[in-house]
């Protein structure tokens, strides 16, 4: 049966160069549990920090948009949204790079174990635009 949080962690390994087995999870998380848990704990901040990227990347668009027919204090007061809206979109840029370093990181523990939990796809350039699962 699939759950949410499975469908995920297939999805985000898949667009990485890996397909998982989630039947060996349970072992890989007996046996590594420090490797499966940054693997989670990266998959998890990658996902929330896309949708804050997006929700961010919006509403930058929508303040560029807005002309304001108001005087200076409204124009300075659209920049000042504008420069918190960009200020947060950096810090949600830098945490999805780290994390997806992190992922990388675990993958590649992971993958050396000698529980089949990720395997390399055969099609392994990745969906993201990477050249695969190697570092």
């Amino acid at each position: 049966m699939s759950t949410p949080h499975l469908d995920v962690l297939h999805r985000l390994l898949h667009s990485h160069g890996y397909a998982l087995d989630e039947d060996a999870l349970v072992e890989a998380c007996a046996q590594h549990p420090e490797h499966v848990c940054a693997l989670l704990s990266a998959v998890g901040t990658i996902t929330v920090t896309r949708a804050q990227i997006l929700a961010l990347t919006d509403a930058a668009s929508l303040l560029c948009d807005v002309h304001p027919d108001g005087g200076t204090d409204s124009v300075l007061s659209l920049r000042e949204r504008l420069d918190r809206v960009a200020d947060a979109l950096t810090a949600a840029l830098a945490q999805r790079d780290a994390a997806t370093a992190a992922l990388r990181h675990a993958c590649q523990a992971l993958h050396r174990t000698d529980i089949p939990l990720l395997t390399v796809r055969a099609d392994s350039s990745a969906d993201n635009g990477a050249s695969g699962p190697t570092a």
